[in-house]
């Protein structure tokens, strides 16, 4: 690297005629040196096209010096040094590539040529007074020159498919019912390859590696898809179902290969975005309280199963790309219908084509994502991630008002999201999931009153919402200010063929993965399929092998919430029923106390926890608590590693055992109300035992933030089970209802022994903020039961 010197503003012309003579020798020199440096570094390389990149990278160097250019340069080098690392990979067999390489080596020579025509020319007075405009002309030229060769590479990836259309296009009209497929694709190519979408970001390293992988699927795809054509076209007609099928797969191995391609170039922007967020901003950002693990990529979510839920999809695609339509989708479905996978693969696309600026799946498993005050300060935090100037106003307001986040949702909305979406002036998609799960009192769904009023101000912001068509929901969706801005689309609407359909291929498709891990031949029989597809009802549901006898004998049935207009006499609460009495068919109450206890505990924690932990607060050993899981593993989502949490496989069971009109077998019913004030005491007594006065051994007067060791203290010293007995006693007894006499000598010695050390462990935690609130809640809660909160006896 060159050493750099300011030229004087006079055009370096002041001095002596010595100290002329010395910068002229000096000037030679430099520009020996510069040529001597390109020849050496060009020499290097391998290629014409990379020598050719070897010369400008280094005349690039030399040009920094000259301040009328020196901007223009630093802003391109981190392009040219990104597209110099694609560059140098040998291409073979790919004689387009060549060509467009060859094109790309010319443009450079001659870029290089002029550059060390002006580098040898005058004097320095004369080349900046006179040549620095030629420098920035070939500067521009180069990001010209860069820009044509990836708008080509990009146009190269839409031939390669448009190339394809007249034999999949040919196979389509034979049949209709994909032809909507290739249209869509093709839609999707034209934004991929338009000039607009040409992004600097998103030529990273991994950039040829991504086009390759793309391109060898498509040639695939193009070899299977010419070979079909030419047999079909040959015969004049499609042989049996199975064309149709292979027609419609690869369409969709040719939309899978393009958002594949597209998610790896968004992941790219989004990143280098991320690294470009200054550290004091970070810092502001990361302060900010938020929903962990709320947006669509996180957890175990998965999307659609290729093929099904097609009429859906192809409806919100067009929506999201329509800016013209209303700017809200309400997927209104019931428990079951399968909103959260679609949402899951609505954010998948919507990501890929660039769009997609924030997500929020609720989930009434996690504090945090069934919390309403947590909506808008978690979008505002990754809307911030994706776009800078959302960011640069934001910022500013959380360092002005760090406590917005506690204000009311009106007060947020404006804040935190409204006026940083004016400055920041950009399409896009924001998509909550589950709006449903969320805690809210309102009539009317607090989310969507305040949404009403606003909405109209962001005309480029579309909201994508899921949730059941519960009243408050409903309400929310028919206040004046929404019902002519929203789409509906209700997923128990559709045609029980379409349903149908793509339950037969999604349970297809999951069991048969079982019995290729279990080497089960002939399982299932295609008669089993057609009685899971009628005994499925319209929903989706995710069962071992060894229930598939239980769902496939099911008696005939009439109740509940289950019941559709597909099928009334099949329902979900059958299934569930049957399921729980082939697990415990024996009557023992004493187990099914214990059972009770085990199965409720999943059901009604705040958040998710591990066997051992459910054993510890409930008072049970980890190996009955673990047998009781193992036996109902086809409701409960439960892991063979032991320190993975237990939560319902599905919504639609919390609902199911806690619905006396539903469950009404008392073995397995579980009341919420009266099962509350069992955790409250076994809570209670979990932290009477543990906790003690400052149980970390912290250093005196210290703050948390002063102990360097402060997590691994916690790690050791706070079990899991203390850490949500403290968390979640209050909400816990909060809820319980009848006697709640017996709890008040396990909440006297809490307030008299352990009530301070309980501060100390909210604190180290930062829950200090939930546990005023769940205590205002609870003061109330026992002057209801004619109890002083303060002596905690009965009231005179």
């Amino acid at each position: 690297m060159f050493r750099k010197r300011r030229l004087t503003e006079s055009g370096g012309t002041s001095g002596s005629s010595s100290d002329q003579s010395r910068s002229k020798k000096q000037r030679a020199a430099d520009i020996t040196k510069t040529l001597l440096d390109i020849t050496k570094e060009s020499a290097d390389w391998f290629s014409p096209l990379e020598s050719a990149l070897g010369g400008v990278t280094v005349l690039l160097r030399r040009y920094e010096q000259f301040e009328d250019v020196k901007d223009k340069i630093i802003d391109l080098k981190p392009q040219l040094d990104r597209f110099r690392q694609n560059i140098t990979t040998t291409i073979e067999g790919d004689p387009e590539e060549t060509g467009r390489r060859e094109e790309l080596t010319s443009a450079l020579e001659e870029i290089e040529e002029r550059s060390r025509e002006l580098l040898t020319k005058g004097t320095a007075a004369r080349f900046v007074d006179e040549d620095s405009g030629g420098v920035a002309r070939l500067v521009e030229r180069l990001r010209e020159v860069i820009a044509h060769y990836q708008i080509s590479q990009q146009q190269a990836i839409y031939d390669q498919i448009a190339n394809l259309a007249p034999s999949l296009n040919t196979l389509l009209k034979k049949s209709p019912a994909v032809k909507n497929k290739l249209d869509s694709i093709m839609e999707r190519l034209d934004r991929l390859c338009s000039e607009e979408d040409n992004d600097d970001g998103l030529w990273d390293e991994n950039e040829h590696e991504h086009r390759a992988k793309l391109f060898d699927t498509l040639r695939l795809i193009g070899d299977n898809g010419n070979a079909l054509y030419n047999r079909i076209n040959a015969q004049g007609y499609m042989e049996c179902q199975d064309d149709i099928q292979a027609v419609s797969a690869m369409a969709d191995d040719i939309r899978d290969a393009v958002i594949d391609y597209q998610m790896a170039q968004q992941r790219a922007i989004y990143d280098l975005n991320c690294r470009l967020i200054d550290a004091a901003d970070l810092s502001v950002l990361n302060g900010c309280r938020r929903a962990h693990g709320a947006g669509y990529q996180r957890g175990d979510r998965k999307g659609c199963l290729r093929g099904t839920r097609e009429t859906v999809l192809n409806d919100i695609e067009s929506w999201t790309r329509d800016f013209k339509k209303p700017p809200v989708f309400w997927l209104n479905g019931l428990a079951g219908t399968g909103k959260t996978t679609i949402a899951k693969t609505v954010s998948e696309q919507v990501f890929a084509d660039g769009l997609l600026g924030a997500s929020f799946f609720c989930s009434r498993d996690f504090e945090d994502r069934s919390d309403l005050r947590l909506i808008f300060p978690t979008l505002a935090f990754q809307l911030a991630h994706k776009y800078p100037t959302f960011r640069s106003v934001l910022v500013p307001l959380l360092r002005s008002n760090p406590d917005i986040v506690y204000e009311p949702h009106t007060n947020q909305m404006r804040e935190l999201i409204v006026e940083p979406l004016k400055s920041a002036d950009v399409w896009t998609v924001v998509v909550i999931d589950a709006l449903d799960e969320c805690k809210d009192e309102e009539p009317q769904s607090t989310i969507l009153s305040v949404l009403g009023r606003f909405v109209e101000q962001i005309p480029k912001v579309k909201f994508f919402i899921t949730g059941r068509p519960e009243p408050r929901i409903k309400d929310g969706f028919r206040l004046p200010l929404l019902v002519d801005s929203t789409n509906i689309f209700i997923l128990h609407d559709v045609h029980p063929s379409l349903i149908k359909s793509d339950i037969r291929v999604f349970l297809k498709h999951e069991l048969s993965e079982v019995a290729r891990r279990h080497r089960l031949e002939g399982w299932p029989s295609d008669e089993h399929i057609d009685i899971l597809c009628d005994r499925a009802d319209g929903f989706s549901t995710r069962l071992p092998e060894q229930q598939l006898e239980v769902i496939v004998n099911l008696p005939e049935c009439t109740s509940h919430e289950g019941r559709t207009r597909f099928n009334p006499k099949a329902t979900l609460d059958a299934l569930y029923t049957s399921i729980l009495k082939a697990a415990f068919n024996e009557e023992d109450p004493e187990v099914d106390l214990k059972v009770r206890s085990t199965i409720g505990t999943v059901v009604l924690v705040v958040n998710p926890l591990p066997p051992p932990v459910i054993a510890e607060l409930i008072g049970l050993n980890v190996r009955e608590v673990t047998l009781f899981l193992t036996l109902v593993q086809s409701l409960l989502a439960f892991d063979e590693d032991s320190s993975q949490p237990v939560k319902p496989f599905h919504k639609s069971f919390p609902d199911f055992i806690t619905d006396p009109s539903r469950c009404t077998d008392l073995r397995f019913r579980i009341s919420p109300r009266s099962l509350h004030l069992e955790p409250a005491m076994n809570y209670l007594r979990v932290m009477n035992d543990g906790l003690e006065r400052n149980l970390l051994s912290l250093p005196d007067y210290a703050l948390n933030s002063e102990v360097e060791d402060l997590e691994t203290r916690i790690d050791n010293r706070i079990s899991d089970a203390l850490r949500y007995a403290c968390r979640s006693w209050h909400s816990h007894l909060t809820k319980a209802e009848g006697d709640v006499t017996e709890v008040i000598s396990h909440l006297r010695v809490f307030l008299e022994e352990k009530f301070l050390a309980w501060l100390e462990v909210l604190s180290v935690l930062g829950t200090v903020g939930g546990a005023i609130v769940g205590l205002e809640q609870l003061i109330s809660r026992l002057q209801e039961a004619c109890f002083d909160p303060l002596t905690a006896l009965p009231a005179a």
